[in-house]
């Protein structure tokens, strides 16, 4: 049997990545797909058996700290260790690079084979969609400029536990219209960010201040007041209760769990209070 063969990803495994991602429905664009390359270009990888393209990972690094997604194998080609080669190549490249601290989010019925990698879990995420309409007076939220970004990338990274600056400045410069910031003279309050180049709204990274909740709050309407009525989705960590009453009162559908798993140093954790969606299943 042959074994898999593993290749830095690139531009020309783009398109073919896109067909491989829609088998499982994950809806994923050319522009994700780039994102995460230019985010981390050396983070990128493809399995090859016989010569054939059958998967890939992709990992974006913070520092000491890096978050592993959109780990993928053809169904042809599962059961013949490609996830496993990926992830080997993935994990070297981080521990070469120093990285400390490597998280997933995994689907529940794959939590297994993260184990066997060492991984551990910490925490589930509720992944909510469904349609929603503004409602209630527009608040002091405002689209996010170039000069907020030191300010932002300071404030996130009190929540998320590392610096996040090459990712604002990509989705900024992305989503200028639907990166939101409610900042006042005691500095920023929240933030959010909405993906809608795929149909459906893609929300996330959605952070506030834990001790004003209702900021998150105010952020959402803001935002849903600019994306006008549609379908919106975004993953929120279980352990922080008020995303999920809002997801509520949205009426948002549960579509499915995913565990935050760690493997290395157990840090780098932020404060899970302030943040309300992930910035993607694959970026944490």
């Amino acid at each position: 049997m042959a074994t898999a063969q593993v290749r830095r990803f690139e531009r020309r495994d783009v398109s073919w990545a896109v067909r491989l991602t829609d088998l499982e429905a994950w809806g994923y664009t050319r522009a994700d797909l780039e994102r995460l390359r230019a985010l981390d270009p050396e983070g990128c990888f493809v399995a090859l058996l016989g010569g054939k393209r059958v998967g890939i990972t992709c990992s974006t690094s913070y520092g000491k700290l890096a978050f592993i997604g959109a780990v993928i194998v053809h169904p042809d080609a599962r059961g013949r260790h490609v996830g496993e080669a990926l992830m080997n190549a993935t994990l070297d490249r981080l521990d070469r690079a120093g990285v400390e601290t490597a998280r997933l989010n995994a689907y529940l019925h794959v939590v297994p084979f993260y184990e066997r990698l060492g991984f551990q879990g910490e925490y589930e995420n509720v992944r909510y969609h469904g349609s929603a309409t503004a409602s209630g007076t527009p608040v002091a939220a405002r689209p996010a400029m170039e000069g907020d970004l030191p300010v932002i990338a300071h404030f996130d990274s009190f929540y998320f536990g590392a610096r996040r600056d090459a990712l604002l400045a990509r989705l900024l410069s992305e989503f200028p219209d639907t990166f939101l910031v409610a900042r006042d003279e005691g500095g920023v309050r929240g933030y959010v960010v909405a993906n809608a180049d795929g149909g459906a709204a893609e929300i996330g990274p959605w952070v506030a201040n834990p001790a004003a909740p209702e900021i998150a709050g105010d952020l959402l309407r803001a935002l849903l007041a600019r994306l006008g009525s549609g379908r919106i989705g975004f993953t929120a960590p279980g352990p922080n209760e008020h995303p999920h009453r809002l997801a509520a009162e949205l009426r948002l559908e549960t579509a499915f769990r995913t565990l935050r798993m760690v493997r290395g140093k157990h840090a780098y954790h932020g404060l899970l209070q302030g943040i309300f969606a992930l910035a993607g299943l694959e970026k944490g």
